[in-house]
């Protein structure tokens, strides 16, 4: 996506599920807070090998996972090679990465609990952009920590949990338009046409992974300086955006509750 050396890969496992999702922070000092803070709220922080530092490309990473399970890793010296990205195809832009990251990400949990509030705002020490309420679509908070609108957003869906989506931006509404093409030439699945966004201004589609999660891809999207005052919109959608897709992706699976899984025994 940019001269990262590593943004987005994918392992072979028996189940298809997110692995773990990458948090960078600015250095080593910054690195180590985070680690200490993590160990004193109860997080178990679990350091990265050699291996595993050298397969993401970074000086040093910690493990750990967040109230409903999901894996999170922060990090921090990325590995980069200046015009190291070749495109797969002709673009008219670019990928939006650098420090602001891949995108964004969503996953989809049964409730918001006050754990996971606090896991998100004050151990991640991100900050709710905005909620929306359930309507077209499942109830949803949006959490930042760049200019970006979000970086990582829960639904709630209940009874459900996993990874809805992956969101990539680029910098040129026609890379969208030609991405919009090529998956319907290919009869690849798309789950959401081609629309805006309300919160973020984001014009973009969603479309199936083999592995089951959707991806959306768009550009447009608003950046927030210092200035941001929170507000909430109308409305999920500016335009389009209309569900075609057949249901949930299929990494967001029914939650077993303990005491159904304790009479399977």
């Amino acid at each position: 996506m940019d001269d990262r050396l590593r943004r987005l890969s994918v392992h072979p496992g028996e189940e298809d599920r997110l692995a773990h999702v990458g948090w960078e922070l600015a250095g080593k000092i910054a690195f180590n807070e985070a680690v200490a803070e993590l160990s004193h709220q109860g997080y178990a922080p679990h350091p990265g090998t050699e291996e595993e530092c050298e397969q993401r490309q970074v000086l040093g990473l910690a493990r750990f996972q967040d109230p409903y399970g999901f894996t999170h890793e922060v990090y921090y010296g990325p590995t980069y090679n200046i015009g190291s990205f070749l495109p797969g195809k002709p673009m008219a832009g670019r990928f939006v990465g650098g420090a602001e990251g891949v995108g964004h990400v969503v996953f989809a949990i049964p409730e918001m609990t006050p754990e996971m509030e606090q896991f998100i705002t004050g151990i991640l020490g991100m900050e709710l952009f905005t909620t929306l309420p359930a309507g077209r679509g499942p109830e949803a908070r949006f959490y930042r920590c760049n200019p970006r609108t979000h970086c990582l957003a829960c639904a709630i869906v209940p009874g459900h949990k996993g990874v809805h989506h992956l969101a990539i931006e680029g910098t040129h509404m026609d890379d969208v338009g030609r991405a919009w093409d090529l998956v319907q030439e290919r009869e690849l699945p798309i789950t959401t046409t081609l629309g805006r966004h309300m919160p973020d201004t984001l014009i973009s589609f969603y479309m199936r992974t083999p592995t089951g999660f959707d991806i959306e891809f768009g550009a447009q999207g608003e950046r927030l300086d210092d200035d941001y005052v929170q507000i909430t919109p109308a409305t999920p959608e500016g335009w389009g955006h209309k569900f075609v897709g057949d249901g949930l992706p299929v990494t967001v699976r029914p939650v077993v509750s303990e005491e159904h899984a304790t009479s399977e025994k």
